[in-house]
């Protein structure tokens, strides 16, 4: 269908990888899990199929008559204020994607952003992020939309399972301040001591990258990884040498991987008010209990019915026993509830559908133009 409304959406995407309309290319997994651009092609379909172009912003073209251009930024700082100029364009939102401990610039900038754009928004709530920000901040909070809508039918039925899996990459964050990548680390520690735990991802037979931008030059960051990779050759970390043990390589799939086991082990990077990522959501699609850790306010988002609360648990000991004493009727409940809970009203905000909503809502209040919903 044409571009007859004279509206054309230009999303800025979270990474340079995912520029010339790979923001929308389902099958692209190179930096994501499975499917995870679901709920940008979903997004695209939706305007388009109403006469309304979406694109990478770099698309956008030097100059456009007759043309309203609507702006969104999923975190990229580099353009946006490029587009201030352009009388034909609207900075319509700045979305806060990346977690604060993982890439503290981002939010460092955003005071600055939030003179620009008319939206800026985030998994989390002003209060909590100010500390990041070093200034007030007024944002809208939003849900992460979710690439599927139901279990994977196929995958959840399995029922010759394994105990538990962990699928991670080895990384630190940029900020130590309530991360919980050291926390992952430990719990797989603890269970690699009875052979009970598998491990998935990349990077876990050297040392681990430092998440986020650096202004290091890239020569000298793979001088120090080399470096690090000899010095653990001659000075083992008996922490990383036990987790390494339980180490299976990369996950070619997470649903198929997540699949073959009962339990896993489900950390955010942080603990912080709503930063609710896909880590448990991938668990339900693939009837696997998650083991959570991460957002305080979880249960206000998923009922606990549904998973695991690490924080009832004073030690890796005590929850090691709470799941050998569970019994098939229990796991069977975590697991329908879990089901369930993604056929109801409460999945909503993290479905597609309500991303596109958020999308529905910037275009018409920034363009005055009703669109069919």
């Amino acid at each position: 269908m044409k571009e007859s409304r004279g509206i054309v959406l230009y999303i800025d995407p979270p990474s340079p990888h995912f520029l010339r309309d790979q923001l929308f290319n389902v099958d692209d997994g190179r930096l994501t899990g499975d499917h995870s651009l679901a709920p940008y092609a979903h997004l695209r379909n939706f305007f388009t199929s109403r006469g309304i172009g979406v694109h990478t912003a770099d698309h956008l073209p030097d100059a456009t008559a007759g043309i309203q251009n609507i702006y969104v930024s999923m975190g990229m700082l580099r353009n946006y204020r490029r587009m201030t100029r352009r009388k034909d364009t609207v900075l319509s939102a700045f979305f806060a994607m990346e977690c604060p401990i993982v890439q503290p610039s981002l939010y460092r900038a955003l005071n600055q952003v939030q003179r620009y754009v008319k939206r800026i928004f985030s998994w989390s709530d002003s209060q909590s992020i100010e500390r990041f920000v070093g200034a007030p901040l007024k944002c809208e909070p939003f849900r992460w939309p979710q690439a599927f809508d139901a279990v994977h039918e196929r995958i959840w039925a399995r029922t010759d399972r394994e105990f538990m899996v962990m699928i991670n990459a080895n990384k630190v964050p940029r900020l130590n301040w309530r991360e919980l990548y050291s926390e992952r680390v430990r719990a797989v520690e603890y269970f690699s001591r009875t052979g009970e735990i598998d491990l998935y991802g990349v990077g876990w037979d050297g040392p681990p990258f430092r998440v986020g931008k650096s202004w290091v030059p890239n020569v000298l960051l793979r001088a120090h990884r080399a470096f690090l990779s000899q010095w653990q050759r001659f000075h083992s970390d008996p922490l990383l040498e036990a987790v390494r043990r339980a180490y299976r390589g990369p996950a070619v799939s997470k649903a198929e991987t997540l699949g073959r086991y009962t339990f896993a082990i489900c950390f955010e990077n942080m603990v912080l008010k709503g930063w609710i990522t896909e880590k448990i959501f991938d668990c339900f699609f693939a009837g696997t209990i998650p083991i959570y850790r991460g957002a305080p306010d979880i249960e206000d988002h998923v009922p606990p019915e549904c998973f695991i609360d690490m924080r009832r648990f004073a030690s890796y000991a005590d929850l090691r026993s709470f799941l050998k004493f569970m019994g098939e009727a229990e796991i069977r409940n975590y697991r329908e509830n879990a089901r369930e809970y993604l056929k109801s009203p409460q999945f909503r905000p993290f479905s597609k559908d309500a991303f596109v909503g958020l999308f529905h809502r910037i275009v018409e209040e920034d363009t005055g133009v009703r669109i069919p919903y």
